[in-house]
């Protein structure tokens, strides 16, 4: 494994492993969020619904380059899961989403590996009410 891999897979690691303890999440770039969610929307197409498993390398072939890539992809994980159980219909066209959802996913405080889905849902609401 070249040394560049080694060393993501190592932040990586040490990443998830200190909001496993409850660390803070920094925010990301929306961009980066929505490239992810597109790789995924992309991959269920091609591969008969299934996500599969996005490689850490596509994972950053889909983000910008100075992207946290660790960050991008645990909150893109807590973003899946309100989209597959549809709890973001509201702002969903088909696979699209709004841009006002990749905002706020991007940016809301987390602390550890969940988001609070019901705080997440009220502040877009909010967002929409504006």
């Amino acid at each position: 494994m070249p040394d560049r891999q080694a060393e993501l897979l190592r932040f990586f690691r040490e990443f998830i492993k200190a909001a496993e303890e409850g660390a803070p999440i920094p925010a990301v770039d929306e961009h980066d969020l929505k490239a992810l969610h597109e790789l995924c929307v992309e991959r269920a197409k091609r591969y008969c619904g299934k996500d599969g498993v996005i490689s850490i390398e596509m994972t950053a072939r889909a983000c910008s380059r100075t992207a946290n890539l660790p960050a991008v992809w645990l909150r893109h994980t807590q973003l899946r899961s309100l989209y597959r159980q549809g709890l973001l219909a509201e702002w969903q066209h088909g696979t699209v989403l709004d841009d006002a959802v990749f905002r706020l996913a991007s940016a809301i405080p987390m602390n550890g590996t969940h988001l609070d889905s019901h705080v997440f849902l009220e502040r877009l609401r909010a967002l929409a009410a504006v």
